[in-house]
């Protein structure tokens, strides 16, 4: 698999979801039917704020920002693990004396198998002894930590590209079957590369882990602000630390084969609000290949909050 075939999934069948209340609010998303771990689009006008808008789709809030047109766009996503079913999502004005409904509408979900894959490893990274299975849950717990956090400002602009060149050897959201055993599915895309090939930042953001962990090895998380984070798994070493501000580019480490792996590669992750995403779906809004494409938006009701 390429990334041409990455991204050309992640944006096919562009629709908008849009709709007016009194003339005034409408919200689009795009596509208007992502699947589960596919990130989608989501822009609103006309709306009065006192403070900053919110995306709240189930238990998750996605923040937006202003987009210097007197409206709001931001991501958002269903976890890979939630099921292909209609949902409600709110729009919500923050505060600091609280908070007001300005719209609700729903949103439609593709279903998506995204299938499965053999892989084999020495038997001690997936049967664990309890003194790794502790280490395992302890660093688990303080990645998810790390990545339910939201900084309050957005770090990047320009379009994320990928952190290193090389073919896709584990696509996203595969289910992982270890030595016959079912697992977990997997949660970014590996990309085959020489050892020692150089890992670079996705865009512009801040340095928000570094560690050597049991599952993901050498490991740095980089905080893309809003609650957007991209995830360097299995590195050789890592040549940043934590709290450095990162530029699209800047060399965070070099490809290895640490902790749960097969052989010299880079597990590259996508995460917003916690939910994990398709690497391939960020690359294909943020590059505005979507923007270009876009059809003319067919209307739809949304119903406005009221006061």
């Amino acid at each position: 698999m390429t990334w041409i075939q990455v991204v050309g999934q992640a944006l096919a069948g562009v629709l908008l979801l849009t709709g007016s209340v009194a003339g005034a609010l409408r919200i689009e998303t795009t596509p208007s039917r992502p699947s589960p771990g596919q990130l989608f689009w989501v822009t609103v006008a006309g709306a009065a704020t006192h403070g900053s808008l919110e995306l709240r789709l189930g238990a998750r809030a996605f923040a937006l920002w202003a987009d210097g047109r007197a409206g709001w766009e931001g991501f958002a996503v269903l976890d890979r693990d939630e099921s292909a079913a209609s949902r409600e999502f709110f729009v919500v004005d923050t505060f600091p004396a609280g908070e007001q409904l300005v719209g609700v509408g729903e949103i439609g979900v593709e279903p998506r198998d995204y299938g499965s894959q053999e892989v084999k490893v020495d038997e001690s990274m997936v049967t664990l002894s309890p003194s790794d299975q502790e280490r395992a849950d302890r660093e688990n717990a303080l990645i998810r930590s790390v990545l339910a956090t939201r900084s309050p400002e957005r770090l990047w602009s320009a379009a994320f590209v990928v952190p290193t060149p090389g073919e896709i050897t584990g696509p996203f959201g595969v289910r992982r079957i270890y030595n016959g055993k079912p697992k977990g599915y997997h949660n970014g895309v590996d990309i085959a590369a020489a050892r020692g090939a150089p890992v670079t930042a996705s865009a512009a953001g801040r340095v928000a882990l570094v560690g050597d962990y049991f599952y993901t090895g050498n490991t740095v998380l980089v905080d893309h602000g809003l609650g957007l984070y991209t995830a360097y798994f299995h590195m050789d070493s890592a040549a940043v630390v934590e709290g450095e501000r990162v530029e699209t580019g800047t060399i965070l480490g070099l490809v290895g084969s640490t902790g749960r792996s097969t052989g010299p590669h880079l597990h590259w992750g996508v995460y917003l609000s916690g939910a994990r995403a398709d690497p391939g779906s960020l690359l294909g809004l943020t590059r505005g290949v979507v923007a270009a494409a876009r059809p003319s938006p067919a209307s739809q009701p949304v119903q406005a909050a009221e006061n």
